[in-house]
């Protein structure tokens, strides 16, 4: 390694509050900048979405009186004509000087209004010609809201904005069920023009200060209808702003975003964010040098495959054990022919073996013994033994759990192993001296072994 674990973790902090420190400064200037213009700001968008839902209801209670005016003639006379609700409608309605209820340009949003008679509908408009929002212009959605009309008698129910398929126009649709001594009668609409509503609120999609959406949900459809912005619904920040508002049955979110934040500091937040993201780099890169110092320090110290301890470190932990007063025993179990498994099958099925291996020789030791793995062999340290009986105990079992077959990775194994173990008891505190006397005993036992065959020890 081109540095040591200490000088590693050395950099690796000092980056790391170097990074730190830069963002914090980072944030405060950012701050610091754009503080007095977004709390201006704040005041007027709370300002602006105020009054644009005040001029939306009382834009809806203007249509609301006009409904009840027309619903109040026809309960009054529910036997009156087509001809006499149309001049009903032409003499008290149409012609009614719209800009004393509104202060504005275009005030004339009411496109005309719907007398269904039985749900026959009567289509009654300033301009005979203007038919772009009959029914055949309505979507699937208007059963819905006619049922919905009709269990709310009273009420005035909204649907929309639907947009036309023939002429593209968008309307809102506001209904009221007729009842006349409790009976069905029909029910009266009042057809809205949705820009020319917009056009009398004075909304545009955007304006010198703030940018404006308006995204209202449509019966049984895949997606919500959104005039303006789409954006603004799918972030939530500070210049982000969003309102409900409720009214005949139906909710529109209305949204809106300050124009214009934050772009004093702009140019020096890029500054901070690129900087920022070279030292986040740089932290990365140190991170990365610890991580591949740590990995191969890890490697050392535990086995990848069965999680046994290295056997480095095993081999310290044996050598200052032994030399204390206490006696411990050292079993090894060497696997016969295990090469041949990998040239056999492949190495995920040895990988396999290994693991299970390793599980029955953790079933059959006590808890505090430690296991360690080279190769295809096992090296068992029994700590604090009483006896040579103690020993011979984990040996028998061993053998046999391993005489067991092996069922891995759809695989029968009939594994054949070679244990052989000696005890500070016998052979003092000398651990090579222990290990040779095993050595010895292990090879004693090879000689006399049959050896492992494919055709006589795997079965699949």
């Amino acid at each position: 390694m081109l540095f040591n674990a200490f000088r590693i973790y050395i950099y690796t902090f000092a980056f790391f509050v170097i990074t730190f420190l830069f963002f914090i400064a980072g944030i405060y200037l950012d701050v610091s900048l754009n503080e007095a213009l977004e709390q201006q700001n704040s005041e007027l968008a709370s300002e602006r979405m105020e009054n644009v839902e005040n001029d939306l209801l009382s834009n809806f209670n203007m249509v609301r009186d006009h409904a009840e005016k027309l619903s109040f003639f026809i309960e009054n006379n529910p036997e009156s004509k087509q001809s006499e609700l149309k001049s009903f409608v032409e003499l008290n309605l149409l012609p009614k000087d719209l800009s004393s209820f509104f202060n504005a340009v275009n005030n004339d949003f009411i496109n005309g209004y719907i007398i269904a008679l039985g749900d026959s509908p009567l289509v009654i408009s300033k301009d005979d010609t203007q038919t772009s929002f009959q029914l055949n212009d309505l979507d699937k959605s208007t059963e819905y809201y006619l049922d919905l009309t009709k269990r709310n008698p009273g009420e005035v129910v909204v649907q929309g904005p639907i947009i036309s398929p023939r002429t593209h126009e968008i309307n809102v649709y506001n209904r009221k069920a007729i009842y006349v001594d409790g009976k069905y009668w029909g029910y009266i609409g009042v057809v809205v023009d949705f820009y020319k509503l917009l056009d009398c609120m004075k909304l545009n999609a955007e304006d010198s200060m703030f940018i404006y959406s308006i995204k209202s949900p449509i019966y049984k459809a895949d997606r919500d209808f959104i005039w303006g912005d789409s954006s603004l619904f799918n972030h939530k920040n500070v210049v982000y702003r969003q309102r409900t508002i409720v009214f005949g049955k139906q909710h529109w979110d209305f949204a809106l975003k300050e124009k214009n934040v934050g772009k004093p500091a702009l140019l020096g937040n890029k500054i901070y964010f690129v900087l920022f993201i070279l030292y986040l780099f740089t932290l990365a890169l140190s991170y990365y040098l610890v991580k591949v110092h740590s990995d191969l320090k890890k490697a050392q110290e535990i086995d990848p495959i069965t999680a046994t301890i290295g056997h480095d470190k095993f081999l310290a932990y044996v050598k200052s054990r032994i030399r204390g007063s206490s006696d411990h025993g050292i079993v090894v179990l060497e696997l016969i022919h295990f090469n041949q498994i990998n040239s056999c099958y492949d190495f995920k099925v040895g990988d396999a073996l290994l693991c299970e291996v390793t599980k029955r020789i953790k079933s059959v030791i006590s808890y505090n013994d430690v296991v360690c793995r080279i190769g295809s062999e096992f090296i068992i340290f029994m700590k604090n033994i009483r006896s040579n009986i103690d020993v011979d105990r984990v040996q028998a079992e061993l053998y046999d759990e391993m005489e067991k077959a092996f069922n891995v990775a759809n695989v029968c194994i009939n594994l054949k192993v070679v244990i052989g173990s000696s005890s500070t008891i016998s052979k003092g505190r000398d651990y090579y001296e222990i290990m040779n006397e095993i050595s010895e005993s292990i090879l004693e036992t090879k000689r006399s072994m049959k050896f492992y065959s494919r055709e006589s020890d795997l079965n699949h």
